[in-house]
C-alpha cells in the first residue's frame, strides 16, 4: 500500500504543481463570468447560458485530466522511469493502481476548483445559488474517476498517441450514446460506460433538484466500474513484455 501511495503522490502532486494547470482553471473561470455580459444576445437566459458553460467546461477539464495518463505512462515505461519497481512480484499492479489514484485525485482537484470558482462567481453576479447548480458539478467531480480509469485501460497496452485519441473517443461516446444501445443494460453501463448518468445540465440550469441518494448511486456505478476497468488493465499490463 505504501508503494501504490507513493505513485499515486508523485502522480497528483506532478500535475498539480503546474503553474498551467492553474493558468487554465483562471481563463476557466474568466469564460464562465463572461456568459454573465450576454445578457442581451442570450435574450435573457445569461444565468442558464452561465451555469451550462460552467458545467461543460468543467467536463471537458475532466477530459483533458484523464487523456493526460495515456500520454504519462507510456512515457515513464518508455524511459524506464519505474523499472526498479515494476521488478517486484506485484510491483505492476502497485504502479497502475497508484497511477489511477493518483490522476483521479488530481482530477477532482481541478474540477473542485473550478466547481468552487463558478460558485463564487455565480453568486457574485447573481447573488443566488440552487442546489442543483452544486449538483451538477458534484457529478463532474466524480466522474473523473470512470474516466481516468478508461485513460489507463488503454495507456498499458497502446502507443500515447492512439490510446489518448481512444480515450476521448469512448468518452465522447459515454456521453453520446443512442437510445438505442440503452436497451441493452449489460453492455451500456457495463462495458460500455455511460457518463451521461453524470450529466446534470438540464437540472442544473432549470433549478430541479435531484435526491442525493441519485449522486450516490452513480459514484458507486462510476467507483465499480473504475474497479472492472483497472483489474482488466493489470492483466494485460501484467502480459505485456517490457525493454
Amino acid at each position: 500500500m505504501r508503494e501504490v501511495m507513493a505513485i499515486a503522490g508523485g502522480t497528483w502532486q506532478r500535475i498539480l504543481r503546474m503553474p498551467v494547470v492553474y493558468f487554465l482553471i483562471v481563463c476557466v473561470l474568466v469564460l464562465i463570468g463572461c456568459a454573465y455580459r450576454y445578457e442581451i444576445l442570450s435574450l435573457g437566459m445569461h444565468r442558464d447560458l452561465m451555469v451550462d458553460v460552467s458545467l461543460t467546461l468543467n467536463t471537458v477539464a475532466a477530459i483533458l485530466i484523464a487523456v493526460s495518463i495515456t500520454f504519462e505512462i507510456p512515457r515513464e515505461l518508455r524511459d524506464g522511469v519505474a523499472s526498479t519497481l515494476l521488478t517486484k512480484p506485484l510491483g505492476r499492479t502497485q504502479y497502475i493502481v497508484g497511477k489511477f489514484i493518483g490522476i483521479s485525485i488530481a482530477g477532482i482537484v481541478v474540477t473542485g476548483l473550478v466547481g468552487v470558482g463558478f460558485c463564487v462567481v455565480f453568486v457574485s453576479a447573481f447573488d443566488d445559488l440552487t442546489v442543483s447548480m452544486v449538483q451538477g458539478h458534484l457529478l463532474v467531480m466524480a466522474s473523473v474517476i470512470p474516466m481516468c480509469a478508461v485513460g489507463v485501460l488503454f495507456s498499458v497496452f497502446l502507443p500515447d498517441a492512439l490510446a489518448a485519441i481512444l480515450t476521448a473517443l469512448v468518452i465522447w461516446f459515454g456521453h453520446s450514446t443512442s437510445i438505442a444501445l440503452r436497451k441493452i443494460p449489460v453492455l451500456y453501463g457495463g462495458v460500455v460506460p455511460d457518463f451521461n448518468l453524470f450529466n446534470l445540465h438540464a437540472e442544473a440550469t432549470r433549478g430541479i433538484v435531484i435526491q442525493w441518494s441519485y449522486l450516490g448511486v452513480v459514484a458507486l456505478w462510476g467507483v465499480s466500474f473504475s474497479i472492472f476497468a483497472v483489474s482488466v488493465a493489470s492483466l494485460l499490463f501484467g502480459r505485456k513484455d517490457l525493454k
